[in-house]
Formats: structure tokens, sequence, C-alpha cells
């Protein structure tokens, strides 16, 4: 029995995903919580009444009668399609490191050489130029680099 105050810890009670759980409540489990594939909601404990709760007050009218079958082809789709969705968020904030790495790499370049921070858009406006002519597809990634005066002097002060 838990000591009066204290809390139960959830992870201690060894609750896992049950794959049963995808076809019968279009759920999936991302980072260890129930994610629905219908309106991407996320169900923070894993027990099946909180799924199924979540399932019977939102989806069950619309997806009751389908078929154990059409059930699967039905979550499948909703997980490639949700993988596909996230997919891209990521690819989108590995691009935004990767610009702020480059902003990093070229503030410390000018600093090191001794040049004036506004130099810093002037070798934004040839990288541009040099994206246009070398790999057009990829000049927005060379837009997202921020290279103003103000934000190279930034990137300066916060280099070790």
């Amino acid at each position: 029995m838990l000591e009066q105050g204290r809390k139960r810890k959830i992870d201690s009670e060894c609750r896992g995903f049950k794959e049963q759980w995808n076809i019968d409540y279009f759920v999936t489990e991302s980072n260890y919580k129930a994610l629905c594939v219908i309106c991407n909601d996320t169900i923070a404990v894993l027990k099946e009444y909180n799924i199924r709760r979540h399932y019977e007050t939102k989806h069950s009218s619309q997806y009751c009668q389908f078929t154990e079958q059409l059930r699967k082809e039905k979550v499948d789709k909703l997980k490639y399609n949700l993988s596909s969705m996230q997919f891209i968020f990521k690819k989108k904030a590995i691009e935004n490191k990767a610009a702020t790495r480059a902003s990093f790499h070229v503030a410390h370049l000018l600093a090191k050489k001794g040049k004036p921070f506004t130099d810093g858009e002037l070798i934004k406006q040839c990288l541009n130029e040099v994206a246009k002519e070398m790999c057009p597809e990829k000049v927005d990634l060379f837009s997202a680099i921020s290279l103003s005066a103000n934000t190279v002097a930034h990137r300066v002060e916060n280099i070790e």
C-alpha cells in the first residue's frame, strides 16, 4: 500500500503498449504514450481503459462497422500518413539546426579574421548566388541562414 502523500509511479507498474490496440482502438505507440492515428491526440497513460475511452468517445461511431481486415488496412494507412507528416517536421527541424550551425561557423570565421559583422550579409548574398547556379533546389536552405550584423554579433558572443 502507498504511504500517504506519496504518488505512485506509473513507470513502475510495467505498463506496456499492446499491439492489438493498433487494430482495436486505432492507436500506435510514440514516446511511451499511445498516439491516436485518427486525430493525433496523445493518451498519456498506457492503460487500455484510457485508450478505449478515447476511441469510444471520439471515433467509435465512425469506425465501429469496419471488419478486422479493413481496420488493419485503415490503421496502416493512417500510420503511414502520420510518419510522413512527422518526417516533414523532422526534416525541417534538421534544416533549421543546420542553418543555425552554418551561421555560427560564418560568425566564428568573421571574428577570427577580424572582419566587420556586416560582412555576414555580403557572405549570405554570395552564398545565395552560388546556390542559384550550383543547386537551385537548395536556395531556400541558404536563404534560411541568418547572417545579419546583429545575429553575427550574438553568435560571436555565444561562441566559447
